[in-house]
């Protein structure tokens, strides 16, 4: 019988399918025999064996070349090869386990695969060999990284573990080996994700030793003071980082020894390797609390050929085993870190507990690991502008129904990237850190087409016009430079406003000429305006292409939630308009003090020093003047060649002053005043290289304080450390001040203090240095409270009474031996890098009845974290035909949220739906009238849209909530609260079938949401 080619490559085909069965059915046979974990031994010390591999996203190599193995002269890394290595040898064991982590190189190596390793794959998983850990898009960063960013990267890698291989690939605990240092908030976070357990590498070298000796290197860590056990999560430490005990490294970038076991070799180790392992647990277990203990066998960018550790370990298990015949109370076996939670979890003891963070890190005494807090200040800048954009783009794309797109995907992935420990920190290479940055501005390109597309069909749907409208994103507005406003004799501008309520905005659009330009808002309406000059050292911004020499101001009052307004600005030769929206400018000689005012606050500054003297409340009786000062300082950083804790220099990691005393750059700033109708600006001078705008706008309730700096000088051969300092003068605040976390819940800190352990701090300025995610308060009781809002990430702390100081740039001259091989001196133009930034004082003085000091900050903080997204078109139309021909005012919801909830997330979901998060913005008793629950109805929400159902999941999305059942811990007293501003607990309370919800005080709810359009968008 003739066959043809086809039939033969069918038949083929069929033969291998039928094996491919049997191989299935036999893989499911081992599954269903054998349990998932190891449960040990009754009366033995068990040793949970974790393999595992340690895969940056970014650091001394780029993403793609850490995947690819490329530039191997800089690292020997290839994630690719360690996941071909790794599935290869669990295939062929079903004792071997392996933990992976980051999602983000996993689904690159998963997009490559053929159906048949997919399908290899998932049995590996369901037979538990294969476990994800963490499970977030990398393993972020807990001290620059913003929660709103924290959560979004996680739900990415959550989300897309969920869709491929379905709830039995969902992580369980959380896996932070690497970070410098550990925040509450995160601990609360993964908990509301629904992890049972937290472990991690790194904590301050004298906490471990206090641990160690008390054997409380495990706690349940109590991760917020106001959501209760909702929060709590338990907390492990790993003995050797993440790395396997002295001697047990059995990788090809390795150098310890195999166990030889040939008897016939000279070489034979294996009583010596027994002997030191069982040395080694024994140790390890005198800082623990159990019969159990963990190893990791594994570390940076190791199993690219796992053969050797799999052997390696085999050997090891079975000859450590052996001895017990001999009376040995060790065993030794494969596991993983939720079989080792397990574990602990069945040994149902009473753990101590946590309540404070795990900031800052030091590995030595002279080194803390607090310069990382600030470092790359523009890369930090630039992540959080980033992070505003994406929300603001989920929203649109919710809203106007153009779902899961690819180029929403690709920002969501590079965010999520830029989330990782060597990434945000400000701790990469040179090379890398460019790379990032590339990603963050091709994602912001993509995506703002899907806006911009959005927006046109939006305009062409329910106007005239015919043809599609170009908008039109600058992003270079940081540098006040736009193409459109600068060569256009009239345009458009639309604000978009990511908050769930109205919202005034100042907006500033760079123009060339001082000339009028007359703006017409979207009633047709013409609005005050003013004309600021440019301070030089805006023009002089190296690599600046731009004519705008000015700014021109307005003021967008009431833009809607989740909506935009439009404003039409026309280029006019009009001199009556030229003249009212002309700054006057003046440089005052005559006086002891110069007050610039809006109708709330004076800000005081002296003729003599140019400096900020004091901020006013003015009410019916006058002003009341608040005694305070402001200055930029320096600290040299050390340089050292890092032989020793005593010669460790300052650099991306390290921060370490060559003194305790940081310098004046100058005494005195030459300055000059600017006011207007809309905004009054003091324009200060300290150095060519360092000047700041003070800046009240019209009705404002706070003092902005604009700061440049750079490029850093460095000709003396010493590297620098810039901070701004503001000191309320004769305000006690016995050593204390407070920090976010994360940007959300405040933390007390006590200068040279630890809340659980004795400090020997022998660094007085880098020791007590503190991340400062969105702000820094001091208290000095209900009569005195003050804070300064950040744009970005910084290193913070109080070093005095009624001191602030946040650290703003960085340029060193050494690297501080961390690894990262670089010293931080970054450039541009063939010059220290120059940055631009913003810092914000609210004060409890400025307060009203409407709303009290904790308003003040939580509802500015909300502004700032997520600003409106600014949006430009070039128009032949006059003012007139733009308002009867343009959509100049949308809404994308049908009504706004109380002032105390925030709406953190909408962005597409899976099948159409969407995923929605709402928050409570308050800590208990923070605000007088707002930490009360506050009770919200979803079907009141969205304009557009019904929502037909609500379904609450877990913080990360991938798991309902009435499924959640997260182990409990017995657990000693709770650690008495150590805050001052803040409150009790409220119960939980629970949402109604009629979509009917109430939120606590810090409480985040997430919702997958069905919906169905009630009104025709295009």
């Amino acid at each position: 019988m003739e066959m043809s080619l086809g039939d033969t490559k069918n038949r083929g085909k069929t033969a291998m399918w039928a094996a491919g069965c049997l191989v299935f059915f036999a893989l499911l046979t081992q599954v269903i025999a054998n349990p998932t974990c190891n449960p040990g031994m009754t009366g033995f010390l068990n040793v949970h064996l974790v393999c595992h591999t340690h895969d940056d996203v970014g650091w001394l190599k780029t993403v793609d070349q850490y995947y690819y193995g490329s530039k191997n002269d800089i690292q020997r890394a290839g994630v690719q090869y360690v996941l071909d290595s790794v599935i290869q040898a669990l295939k062929d064991d079903i004792e071997k386990k392996f933990i992976y982590v980051e999602s983000a190189f996993f689904f690159r190596w998963w997009d490559n695969q053929t159906a048949d390793m997919q399908k290899l794959v998932k049995l590996l998983v369901a037979r538990g060999q294969l476990e994800f850990i963490n499970g977030g898009w990398c393993m972020n960063d807990e001290a620059a990284a913003h929660y709103n960013a924290i959560i979004d990267q996680m739900t990415l890698g959550l989300a897309k573990l969920n869709t491929t291989f379905g709830e039995e690939a969902r992580p369980t605990v959380a896996w932070q080996i690497d970070p410098f240092g550990h925040s509450r908030e995160q601990a609360s976070l993964f908990a509301q994700m629904g992890f049972d357990g937290l472990f991690f590498g790194r904590l301050d070298h004298d906490d471990k030793s206090t641990r160690w000796a008390e054997k409380t290197m495990e706690m349940v860590w109590q991760g917020s003071q106001n959501l209760g056990k909702s929060a709590w999560l338990f907390t492990g430490v790993l003995p050797n980082g993440y790395g396997p005990p002295s001697g047990f490294c059995f990788d090809i970038l390795c150098n310890d020894d195999p166990i030889m076991d040939d008897r016939r070799l000279h070489d034979y180790n294996v009583n010596e390797k027994v002997e030191d392992f069982l040395k080694a647990a024994q140790n390890q277990a005198e800082g623990y609390a159990t019969d159990h203990i963990i190893m990791t066998m594994g570390e940076d960018f190791n199993y690219q050929s796992a053969d050797m550790w799999y052997k390696n370990l085999d050997k090891l298990i079975r000859y450590v085993n052996e001895r017990q015949k001999n009376g040995s109370k060790v065993n030794v076996f494969y596991s993983t870190p939720s079989c080792y939670l397990k574990a602990l979890h069945d040994a149902n003891i009473t753990w101590p507990t946590k309540t404070d963070d795990f900031f800052p890190y030091a590995s030595g005494n002279h080194s803390y690991w607090t310069g990382y807090f600030t470092s790359r200040p523009a890369f930090k800048g630039y992540i959080r502008q980033t992070n505003n954009f994406l929300q603001a783009v989920k929203q649109v794309s919710s809203l106007l129904g153009l779902g899961q797109d690819s180029r929403l995907e690709r920002l969501k992935e590079a965010m999520g990237v830029m989330q990782h420990h060597d990434a945000v920190s400000g701790t990469a290479k040179q090379h890398v850190t460019d790379d990032y940055s590339q990603r963050l501005s091709l994602g912001i390109t993509e995506s703002f087409e899907m806006v911009a597309e959005a927006y046109s069909k939006l305009q062409q749907s329910t106007s005239e016009l015919q043809e599609s409208i170009d908008y039109i994103f600058c992003p270079l507005l940081n540098i006040s430079s736009c193409q459109i406003s600068e060569t256009s004799s009239a345009f458009i501008v639309t604000l978009y406003n990511p908050l769930a309520r109205p919202r005034q905005y100042y907006a500033r659009i760079p123009v060339p000429a001082d000339v009028g330009y007359k703006v017409t808002d979207f009633k047709g309406n013409a609005i005050e305006a003013q004309l600021v000059p440019l301070p030089e050292s805006v023009l002089s911004i190296p690599g600046r292409n731009s004519t705008a020499k000015y700014d021109l101001v307005f003021i967008a009052e009431d833009i809607p939630p989740l909506g935009f307004l439009q404003f039409h600005i026309q280029r006019t030769a009009n001199i009556r308009i030229h003249r009212q929206q002309k700054s006057s400018i003046r440089v005052p000689h005559d006086s002891n003090e110069i007050n610039i005012v809006n109708e709330n606050l004076a800000i005081g500054i002296s003729a003599r020093t140019g400096l900020l003297e004091s901020v006013g409340v003015i009410t019916s009786d006058g002003i009341k003047n608040i005694l305070v000062n402001q200055t930029f300082l320096w600290y040299a950083g050390m340089s050292g060649n890092n032989d020793n804790e005593e010669s460790r220099a300052s650099g991306a990691y390290i921060f370490r002053p060559n003194n305790t005393d940081a310098l004046p750059i100058a005494l005195q700033a030459n300055f000059t005043i600017v006011e207007g109708p809309v905004v009054a600006e003091v324009h200060q001078v300290w150095a060519p290289w360092l000047s700041q705008v003070l800046r009240l706008y019209k009705g404002q309730q706070e003092l902005e304080m604009e700061w440049i700096v750079g490029s850093i000088p460095i000709e003396d051969g010493i590297g620098k450390e810039i901070v701004n300092r503001v000191v309320w003068p004769g305000v006690n605040t016995s050593g204390t001040f407070y920090t976010d976390s994360n940007g959300r819940e405040i933390l007390r800190r006590v200068k040279n203090y630890r809340p659980t352990w004795k400090l020997n701090n022998q660094e007085p300025v880098a020791g007590n240095y503190y991340p400062v995610n969105s702000r820094l308060l001091l208290s000095a009781g209900p009569s005195f409270r003050a804070a300064i809002l950040t744009d970005r990430s910084q290193g913070g702390t109080s070093l005095g009474d009624g001191q602030m100081e946040l650290m703003v740039h960085r340029r060193l001259l050494h690297d501080d031996a961390f690894g990262v091989g670089e010293a931080l001196n970054e450039t541009a133009f063939d010059q220290g890098l120059v940055v631009r930034g913003k810092h914000y004082l609210v004060h409890s003085e400025f307060a009203t009845p409407d709303c009290d000091f904790g308003c003040l900050h939580r509802s500015l903080g909300e502004q700032l974290m997520l600003q409106p997204l600014v949006s430009f078109t070039r128009t032949s139309a006059s003012a007139y035909t733009w308002k009867n021909t343009f959509i100049t005012k949308w809404k994308g919801l049908k009504s706004s949220l109380p002032a105390s909830v925030h709406l953190l997330t909408l962005e597409p979901w899976t099948g159409g739906s969407l995923l929605l998060r709402l928050e409570h913005m308050y800590e208990t008793h923070e605000s007088a009238s707002l930490s009360d629950p506050v009770t919200v109805n979803l079907q009141d929400l969205l304009a557009d849209w019904e929502i037909v159902s609500a379904e609450e999941t877990t913080l990360s999305g991938n798991l309902l909530k009435k499924d959640e059942n997260r182990f409990e811990w017995n657990v000693k007293s709770s650690h008495k609260s150590n805050r001052v501003l803040f409150g009790q607990n409220y119960p939980q309370a629970h949402g109604g079938e009629d979509l009917t919800i109430t939120l606590n005080p810090m409480e985040i709810k997430t919702f997958i949401i069905t919906v169905k359009k009630v009104t025709s968008l295009f």
